[in-house]
């Protein structure tokens, strides 16, 4: 894999280098560690009067990345292998994304409870010879030969339909993004469907626009695709979705 672009060369004077460095022993090396549904390889290194340094690194298809559940892998960390601790591990993700190495991050916790954290503080990205230095002996940044291949799940194949607004789902976007509104009650969506609004409520310069009449154009474009014979494509997926893409061109071009 190519290493991140971080100097091999002098080591910087980093803020954790000064602070945190000092020679540790590795007391922990699972190459399965998991949390939930995810899973990393984690190695501890721990000696007495020094707060332990955790070192995860994870590839792609192991549940949520490094970056995603830090705060929940840094809290199972110091819970199961350093409980006694008064701080959190410092916590070094290396994160492998197929044939992309994303470097050493440090990502920075304090305590918000007992074996719980806070949001994290995004550190620097660090060099091996920098890490070694953190934890005063050498280090394998490797994902480790225990490493279990997880299985690729069936994927069920997306199909697109046409279906009433009335009866879909209320959507729950918790205020993400805020432009959007939470959803109208169902006997509002049932009266616009009877006195259609052509204007809806001012939003953003991204989602504004008139979804009535990018509905229509979709139901145009699918009946168009279910017209035809399903032809599969090279790998035996339905080709669905290429052709509606296809058609919904085709109807833009038209109206241009």
């Amino acid at each position: 894999m190519n290493q991140a672009e971080v100097p091999e060369g002098p080591i910087r004077d980093l803020p954790l280098l000064r602070e945190q460095a000092g020679v540790r022993d590795r007391t922990v090396d699972e190459h399965m560690f998991r949390v939930g549904n995810s899973s990393f390889r984690l190695q501890l290194f721990a000696r007495s009067g020094v707060r332990p340094v955790a070192l995860a690194t994870q590839t792609d298809r192991e549940g949520a990345a490094l970056m995603n559940g830090a705060e929940r892998f840094v809290a199972a960390i110091w819970q199961r292998h350093c409980p006694d601790e008064q701080d959190p591990p410092i916590f070094i993700a290396h994160q492998l994304l197929d044939s992309k190495d994303l470097g050493l991050m440090h990502y920075g916790f304090t305590a918000a409870g007992p074996h719980t954290v806070g949001a994290p503080r995004w550190g620097p990205r660090l060099s091996e010879a920098e890490l070694r230095v953190l934890v005063g002996g050498p280090v394998d940044v490797s994902r480790g030969d225990g490493y279990i291949e997880p299985a690729r799940p069936q994927e069920g194949r997306m199909r697109y339909a046409v279906a009433a607004v009335v009866g879909l789902p209320r959507p729950d976007l918790h205020g993400d993004p805020p432009c959007m509104p939470s959803g109208a009650p169902w006997w509002r969506r049932v009266g616009r469907q009877v006195a259609p609004r052509r204007r809806g409520r001012g939003c953003c310069s991204y989602h504004d626009g008139d979804w009535g009449a990018a509905s229509e154009a979709a139901i145009r474009a699918l009946a168009r695709v279910e017209a035809r014979p399903t032809e599969p494509t090279d790998d035996g997926e339905d080709d669905q979705l290429y052709r509606l893409l296809d058609a919904l061109r085709t109807l833009s071009a038209a109206h241009r």
